[in-house]
């Protein structure tokens, strides 16, 4: 175990105990157990436990009741948020989402049987014992994402699962059992019953993980794409699988713009329901990307007009199209604190300088257009960032005409 992971088990072991010091029980579930038991760094702990939110909030000074009709309230301990949940059962899924009926219960099996995959369905008491009677332990060590139960019926009941497991296969480098696979392609038909904003929530961490290629091959071989936007277009999509991870929709979009050029940024952004910072930031990496291929080399002018914020989104882009390799990212570095100039603020030569070279022609659209030439000239270094070379520069073009 990781100093990290101790350190953090160390507190959740505390407030359990606190919750064990007033007649309940509880554990540590769902995935910080399963990255426990894989040697992977802890994320959020979870905890459930016996005993109802009204205790819960008894017992701890700071509570926030974000979900207390279905048992779940977000307990603050030592400065480390805890969602803790009561043990309960689920009945009905009559919007493929949400339970029609919860039953808290006061077994922690019974909790754990509505879990989606073995690799979840594990407990863990404030003394390192775990609790795994679906046999979680061993899907792990077998590498193995296994539905609790009946795989069908699990997929039913929330049809994301599916998109789950593949996402778990990617993240974890696993395989999805037979039975549960085929479960997948038995229901892959569901997944239209769900938002377009949770799936793509798991498509992206797909693309994260590091078993991303063989993910993206399940689901495809699951029908799962066809309820994939845009990708489900592309009858080449198993053969354009990006050569590296990528990490955000402006970087998949960006990427795959190349091999579904019949679709704009505006319509990937309609059909996965992605917000206009996700669309600015596909526009700036498509400019970039559209100058490289053009100039075929990494221009003064590409790091200039990219924001320095997707400085690491670009260089993924390019080594996954086989554009670049690793190194791009420290040219691209390297090339930024270089330029002459890192924004137009930076310039010794403004817009009111020019309109004094002007004084008797209207303000107008010019004036923006001049200044881009100037500014472009400059970051190529083709002009010194000085303001007589710039004036003397200016004054050789032709003055604007007076509309």
């Amino acid at each position: 175990m990781t100093e990290t992971n101790e350190a953090k088990l160390v507190t959740a072991f505390e407030l359990i105990k606190k919750i064990e010091d007033e007649g309940g029980e509880a554990y540590i579930v769902g995935g910080a157990v399963r990255d426990y038991l894989s040697g992977r760094p802890l994320g959020d702990i979870d905890i459930a436990t016996s005993e109802p939110p009204e205790h819960i909030q008894r017992v701890f000074d700071k509570v926030i009741p974000v979900g207390i009709e279905h048992g779940t309230v977000i307990v603050r301990y030592r400065s480390v948020s805890y969602e803790v949940t009561t043990f309960r059962t689920e009945e009905g899924y009559e919007d493929y989402r949400h339970p029609d009926e919860v039953t808290f219960v006061r077994d922690i099996k019974e909790d754990l049987a509505r879990r989606d995959f073995t690799i979840n369905a594990m407990a863990m008491d404030r003394h390192g014992n775990i609790i795994d009677p679906y046999s979680g332990r061993a899907a792990i060590e077998n590498r193995q994402v296994k539905a609790v139960g009946d795989p069908f019926d699990r997929f039913t009941e929330d049809p994301l699962r599916m998109m789950r497991a593949a996402r778990f296969a990617s993240q974890l480098e696993f395989e999805v059992e037979k039975e549960t696979r085929r479960a997948i392609l038995a229901k892959s038909d569901l997944l239209g019953h769900i938002s377009m904003e949770r799936i793509a929530v798991e498509t992206l961490k797909l693309y994260r993980g590091r078993g991303y290629k063989k993910a993206v091959s399940l689901v495809w071989h699951t029908n799962l794409i066809a309820y994939l936007p845009i990708f489900n277009t592309m009858t080449s999509f198993l053969n354009t699988v990006p050569l590296v991870r990528l990490f955000s929709w402006p970087e998949l979009i960006t990427y795959y713009l190349a091999y579904a050029p019949s679709y704009s940024i505006k319509e990937w952004m309609k059909g996965w329901k992605l917000s206009n910072k996700e669309r600015r930031e596909t526009e700036n990496l498509n400019i970039a990307l559209h100058e490289y291929l053009v100039e075929n080399r990494l221009t003064s002018w590409i790091l200039y007009v990219l924001p320095e914020s997707l400085h690491h989104a670009f260089s993924r882009v390019l080594q996954a199209r086989g554009l670049a390799d690793e190194s791009i990212l420290f040219q691209i570095g390297e090339g930024y604190e270089r330029l002459p100039i890192h924004s137009n603020r930076d310039l010794e030569f403004q817009p009111q300088d020019l309109i004094f070279l002007y004084p008797h022609h209207h303000k107008g659209p010019w004036i923006s257009e001049y200044m881009k030439q100037i500014e472009y000239q400059v970051v190529e270094e083709q002009l010194s960032n000085e303001y007589e070379k710039i004036k003397e520069w200016v004054l050789q073009w032709n003055p604007p005409e007076n509309n």
